[in-house]
């Protein structure tokens, strides 16, 4: 049986990040949400296709957990939603450009 894509999510504790979220997971994705209050979320709860995970996104520490997290549960990254654009090409580009080489492969 093929797995599920993965997603990760930035800014996904409230509003338009949330958003985002639920509509992955109504489409059968497993989705990495993230925010500096993301565990915290009155909007989402962690299940077996969420995974939440606290800390601020333009910090290389917070971006390797989300990414470590998302190889070891769903076991790829397929796509990354973030809500400030400039992190793309900064943290995201360092870590997910690494593990996105490497996803699938095992």
């Amino acid at each position: 049986m093929p797995f599920k894509k993965t997603v990760i999510v930035t800014g996904a504790s409230q509003g338009i990040g949330a958003g985002v979220v639920h509509a992955f997971l109504e489409r059968g994705y497993n989705v990495v949400g993230t925010s500096r209050s993301a565990t915290k979320s009155k909007e989402l709860s962690p299940s077996d296709q969420l995974a939440l995970v606290d800390g601020d996104i333009g910090h290389i520490e917070t971006a390797e957990k989300v990414a470590e997290l998302a190889i070891k549960k769903f076991r790829s990254i397929d796509a990354v939603v973030a809500k400030r654009r400039h992190l793309l090409s900064q943290t995201f580009h360092r870590v997910y450009g690494k593990r996105l080489s490497r996803a699938g492969r095992d």
